[in-house]
């Protein structure tokens, strides 16, 4: 064996040994862009979701230990217009495909499922729904208010806006 290939095993040998360990810390690192929304309800007022008036809470905790995000929703119905809980969700960190996910489960049986992708502070959540990939996004602008946006998806860019409106964090 030569001295170079040695070299090399030995720095391959010192890099998987290194990543054997920092592993369980990366699984952790992506959740950390839910910092600043957990721990907090968040209150959108005015024009919702469908056009009709009416308020969406949502109240967002860590679960498992920090290992989980939890969600639930609190929204004005558009038919009866009247208040209370719509969904719950999580959002996760799955090491088996190492993607930020969510899931949530509505009280009439549905369920949305999809990827997370962050840019900056600004998180976006990324579904089919029919024919189109919808996008959710938490625009942030300050760590009490986020800009909340629904649109179609094409090309990674928003082709349709379809909602937006304001969270803001309950005081």
């Amino acid at each position: 064996i030569t001295t170079q290939l040695y070299i090399l095993m030995k720095i391959i040998a010192s890099l998987s040994l290194a990543l054997l360990f920092l592993t369980p810390f990366a699984q952790e690192a992506p959740l950390s862009v839910f910092e600043n929304i957990v721990g907090s309800t968040w209150v959108s007022e005015g024009t919702q979701l469908g056009g009709h008036q009416g308020k969406t809470v949502k109240e967002i905790k860590w679960g498992l230990d920090g290992k989980i995000v939890q969600v639930t929703t609190y929204t004005t119905d558009p038919n009866t217009l009247e208040f209370g809980l719509r969904n719950e969700g999580v959002r996760i960190f799955n090491a088996e495909s190492e993607q930020l996910e969510f899931y949530e489960f509505d009280k009439k049986g549905g369920v949305s499922k999809g990827v997370i992708k962050i840019d900056g502070e600004n998180i976006h959540y990324e579904y089919p729904y029919g024919d189109l990939v919808l996008r959710d996004s938490w625009i942030y602008q300050s760590k009490d208010e986020y800009i909340y946006r629904v649109c179609a998806v094409k090309s990674d860019t928003c082709d349709q806006i379809f909602h937006e409106g304001t969270f803001k964090r309950k005081q």
